[in-house]
């Protein structure tokens, strides 16, 4: 599957370059550059696989809401519509708290995972305006995320006060969709700030806990409502 998300970005990569055949290669090249914030995040997730009696039955939590990330694209833009590369980084906070173990135990206030988010993503957009002053846009894309566990990533209290640090050095990755709406506002006539409200699906991440038969492997659907804030570039 991956594979094939990555043919697709390479695919949309190669048709925007080679319509530029009719016009000079620097025509209309757009950019930009991002900040993302998570305003909710859906919860979920499931324990797989093999494990002890610390393994996930049901699951429950709050998502990474209040992170954020920035991120920078590049594209070709053909009339209304452009077609760009982008690359946004993000560092998480997953909360699982309420989650509840296989041996009756409930996860307290405070049991987190951090992880990284690393994503590619492909992007196409139409632009209407509005006035000479403000404009309308809205996107889709189709992309891959990287999660990037680190050891000892995973934070479990106790009862008693003490706090477990669980957590294996591991990522995996999985196909990425997004749509958004937003607004934009020209500061000149080559530059606009734009604000965006967007839904992103990053995929499933994978947090593996554990080795051999005691190996657990917690997945967690990572999607987000996001305000993004750009600024654009046309060259």
């Amino acid at each position: 599957m991956n594979g094939k998300v990555l043919g697709i970005i390479v695919m949309g990569v190669s048709l925007s370059f080679s319509s530029m055949t009719h016009a000079k290669w620097s025509d209309d090249l757009t950019g930009d550059l991002r900040l993302n914030y998570v305003l909710t995040s859906d919860a979920g997730g499931s324990d797989q696989d093999v494990g002890d009696n610390n393994e996930i039955v049901t699951f429950n939590g709050d998502g990474v809401e209040g992170d954020s990330g920035f991120g920078f694209a590049v594209g070709k833009r053909f009339e209304n519509i452009a077609v760009s590369i982008a690359y946004e980084a993000m560092g998480v906070t997953y909360d699982l708290t309420g989650s509840a173990q296989a041996d009756g135990d409930v996860f307290l206030s405070g049991t987190e995972s951090d992880f990284d988010l690393d994503t590619l993503m492909l992007e196409i957009d139409y632009t209407g305006q509005i006035n000479e002053t403000f404009d309308w846009n809205v996107l889709a894309g189709i992309g891959q995320t990287t999660f990037d566990f680190a050891t000892n990533g995973t934070r479990i209290p106790a009862a008693n006060g003490t706090t477990t640090i669980v957590g294996n050095a591991a990522d995996n990755s999985d196909t990425s969709i997004r749509f958004g709406a937003g607004l934009g506002y020209k500061l000149s006539e080559t530059t606009t700030l734009l604000t965006m409200v967007q839904y992103t699906n990053y995929g499933i991440a994978d947090l593996k806990v554990g080795a051999g038969a005691a190996l657990t492997t917690t997945s967690v659907d990572v999607e987000a409502t996001e305000l993004s804030v750009r600024v654009k570039f046309d060259f």
